[in-house]
């Protein structure tokens, strides 16, 4: 009866050494990269429904680290009369169908970022400037950016060509630190815990049973 006991109180004991060895044996870690470039960009604006456009933009840079030189955006936009210009990367947020999603990508070797962004921008028709800022929303990557989140921050200045494409030429200056989560295991640490707490119970069920015999 007192063995019959024993063993009933030691399988969840089994188990719970094992899963405590289990949960210690994965640890998170967590690398930030600090991130500032500065792109010499080319955007290009075309109507598609009344003050509606698509925004195209590449922009390469000099010093971006990581090799994420180059930079290619596809959004959309919406201007008022003032000149005030809006964007989004869903062209849905502007009532427009039939076009595909936006999406922002720097990198065009292993190292990559994926993204979106939110941005305003403001045109001076004066002198046909524009200034420009938001935010990069950083959702994913590739090389030693997978798994990545951040946001960066971004501001940019440009002269405006106006035609049937309006075209800006400046510079965009992005900061901030990218963040990737990896999980890394740590067997040497989970296989001794784990024959520790099985020996040690095998230990307590020999010494049973003697005394069950004598």
């Amino acid at each position: 009866m007192v063995f019959r006991s024993f063993n009933i109180w030691l399988v969840p004991l089994v188990f719970t050494s094992i899963n405590i060895c289990l949960d210690t044996a994965i640890a998170t870690a967590q690398t930030i990269y600090p991130f500032n470039g500065n792109y010499h960009t080319t955007v290009n604006i075309q109507p598609i429904s009344g003050n509606i456009s698509q925004v195209s933009e590449i922009g390469v840079s000099d010093d971006a680290p990581y090799d994420l030189g180059l930079y290619k955006g596809l959004t959309y936009s919406v201007i008022d009369a003032k000149g005030n210009l809006t964007f989004n990367n869903n062209p849905q947020v502007f009532g427009v169908q039939g076009f595909p999603l936006g999406y922002i990508v720097f990198g065009s070797g292993t190292n990559k970022l994926f993204g979106t962004s939110d941005a305003s921008a403001e045109v001076n028709f004066d002198n046909m400037t524009a200034k420009g800022s938001g935010i990069v929303n950083i959702t994913g990557g590739e090389g030693i950016f997978k798994n990545a989140t951040s946001t960066l921050l971004f501001s940019e200045e440009d002269t405006v060509n106006l035609g049937s494409i309006i075209t800006l030429n400046g510079l965009a200056s992005v900061k901030g630190s990218i963040e990737v989560g990896q999980e890394v295991p740590e067997p040497t640490t989970m296989t001794p815990l784990v024959g520790i707490s099985l020996a040690g119970i095998g230990f307590f069920v020999h010494r049973s049973r003697i005394s069950q015999k004598a």
